[in-house]
């Protein structure tokens, strides 16, 4: 229920964030939003563009395409009923994919925001978690506490898919992958089935109005918002890149 109350206290349109100065309105990674229908006066989800209607996001959004990855960083095929990570094939970014089986990646532990790195976390640090199997689950990481930072250090030192680069995502990669053709969740499901709502899912960007804030995306409906770090929610690493 808190969770819930402090995703409502957070939610913030895409203009309203872009009005305190994140760069959050435009997709820089690439121009994605995964809506593949048109609309008329009277009828949604048309499958043909409506030249009485023109400039919808349809006529201009790249589909969105990925692969699934196994353990080992290889290709699998898009059929597959298992996989670890998957791939943006437009962007190159490689995202983690959650499991429903306790272990490090469970797609149900959350974390609080902390980064002892000054260079990037807008001058506050956040929040260290408290050694909680409640809410991040694993030995590697409740042994040190539920907080990002120890997440994307047990991730890499797991070596998930075969690479030590994970990290936290920027709120303009995480954003990326919202799928704007969807809701409940605004994600394509075939690829990332695994998630839990309200599904707020923490970025490494701070919030710049505010130290103690950072930015979230909210999987529900693909809004974007700012909450306090010490907050738990949950947490998609990624890598890589074009």
């Amino acid at each position: 229920m808190m969770k819930k109350i402090c995703l409502l206290l957070c939610l913030v349109t895409l203009a309203a964030a872009a009005e305190s100065g994140a760069e959050v309105s435009a997709k820089q990674l690439q121009d994605v939003t995964g809506v593949t229908t048109w609309s008329s006066t009277n009828r949604n989800r048309i499958s043909t563009a409506q030249p009485d209607f023109p400039r919808q996001n349809a006529d201009f959004s790249k589909p969105l395409s990925f692969t699934k990855l196994d353990h080992s960083g290889k290709d699998l095929p898009d059929s597959a009923d298992s996989w670890a990570c998957v791939r943006d094939n437009l962007s190159g970014l490689v995202w983690e994919a959650k499991t429903s089986d306790g272990s490090l990646h469970d797609k149900s532990y959350t974390y609080t925001w902390y980064s002892s790195d000054e260079n990037s976390n807008g001058g506050r640090m956040g929040v260290e978690g408290e050694p909680d199997n409640t809410t991040c689950g694993t030995p590697a990481v409740v042994a040190a506490g539920c907080d990002t930072e120890k997440f994307v250090t047990a991730v890499n030192k797991a070596g998930w898919c075969g690479q030590k680069d994970w990290r936290m995502p920027t709120v303009n990669e995480l954003y990326s992958i919202v799928n704007y053709g969807a809701s409940l969740p605004a994600i394509s499901e075939k690829y990332f089935p695994d998630l839990i709502m309200p599904a707020g899912f923490w970025t490494v960007s701070p919030y710049a109005a505010n130290p103690a804030f950072a930015w979230i995306v909210i999987f529900d409906d693909g809004y974007v918002g700012s909450c306090v770090k010490s907050w738990a929610y949950y947490l998609r690493l990624v890598r890589g890149g074009n």
